[in-house]
């Protein structure tokens, strides 16, 4: 798979980690500025000269790192010869759908999906009155209506199902808070190192791959040592990641505004941009969930691997330590600050 994307370090590491984690071969990796304007989405210069290079990379598929229109991804892949292009938004969606295990995650994915595909359907449309002949978007107006009428009463059955889980879980979180539990959610950027920490604080093997979005449902456990404790893995974020995904996902990712202690889980090893990058997007998360900045700890993972000695800051988190999960290295600090929190709240074990 060859990848076009944004002209930075960053950029091109994220796509390329992407593809990997997709199940793709990426081969190649070319820039643009700018994305999604004209009728290819890309500048006419560029495309031009990507095209000269793609032809001798036999490449299968071309990954678009942005949002780009169906009519675009059409145009592009009429241009380089009739190769696949799929762009940011759907390749996030097919790591998804390779990754969900069980019926609520399997229903959040294809909720996304569908949000994903009805304004895809309609600009498909306006190829198809261009007289353009496009396989199963090879159809008028009035079949898109009806397609796309078909595909929202999809969306409305699987909401109201999220729902039931939605209003399953409330109940159980209720129950819980009124027993002796305490609740920490692992949160943070994709790949941070979650796994590793929920698997070391609760004696679990959760698969470790290394490649990003591993966890797509919450899983609830035991701390080791902590009476009344118990630990949530949650899906993972990243940058750029579309409202009606996060949305999708909602009844998942509200476990986190019930705990009583997040820990924020962030890659310390990376380049300062990077990690502020990272921690960044992973911040404004949290707060589109509601998740009060005081219940915040933030952790940053991996100080074993830093090359750079940067000091982390952030006027909104007062709490924050270091650890390496995978080299079991000042670990203990987190069951510390867990013992320390659940001191501060009332009707809690200590």
């Amino acid at each position: 798979m060859a990848i076009i994307t944004y002209p930075n370090e960053f950029c091109k590491q994220e796509a390329w980690e992407l593809v990997l984690s997709a199940g793709y071969s990426p081969i190649a990796i070319f820039t643009s500025k700018k994305f999604g304007n004209g009728k290819l989405g890309l500048p006419s210069g560029k495309a031009n000269s990507i095209k000269e290079q793609i032809q001798q990379l036999e490449a299968d598929f071309i990954f678009v790192d942005d949002r780009i229109k169906a009519s675009q991804a059409y145009e592009l892949s009429k241009f380089f010869g009739g190769i696949k292009v799929i762009d940011r938004n759907k390749l996030i969606l097919d790591i998804f759908e390779n990754r969900a295990a069980t019926a609520e995650a399997k229903l959040q994915v294809k909720l996304a999906e569908l949000t994903y595909e009805i304004p895809r359907v309609k600009d498909m449309v306006k190829i198809r009155r261009q007289g353009e002949q496009t396989g199963m978007f090879g159809y008028g107006a009035y079949e898109a209506d009806k397609y796309v009428r078909s595909l929202r009463r999809q969306m409305h059955e699987i909401s109201r199902k999220l729902d039931e889980f939605k209003t399953r879980k409330a109940i159980q979180m209720k129950k819980r808070q009124e027993g002796d539990f305490f609740l920490v959610s692992l949160a943070g950027y994709t790949g941070a190192g979650k796994t590793t920490i929920f698997n070391l604080m609760s004696n679990q093997t959760k698969p470790i791959t290394g490649k990003y979005f591993t966890t797509l449902t919450t899983t609830l456990r035991m701390i080791n040592g902590i009476d009344g404790a118990y630990i949530s893995d949650t899906v993972g974020f990243i940058e750029r990641l579309p409202h009606y995904m996060i949305d999708s996902f909602k009844s998942t990712l509200e476990e986190i505004t019930y705990s009583d202690l997040v820990f924020l889980v962030s890659d310390y090893s990376l380049p300062e941009d990077e990690f502020y990058r990272k921690y960044r997007a992973s911040i404004n998360v949290l707060k589109e969930l509601g998740v009060p900045l005081s219940r915040v700890t933030v952790v940053l993972n991996k100080v074993d691997k830093r090359k750079e000695t940067y000091k982390f800051q952030d006027n909104e988190i007062s709490n924050w330590l270091e650890i390496s999960a995978k080299k079991d290295y000042n670990t203990q600090s987190l069951k510390s600050s867990i013992i320390n929190s659940m001191k501060l709240v009332e009707n809690k074990p200590l």
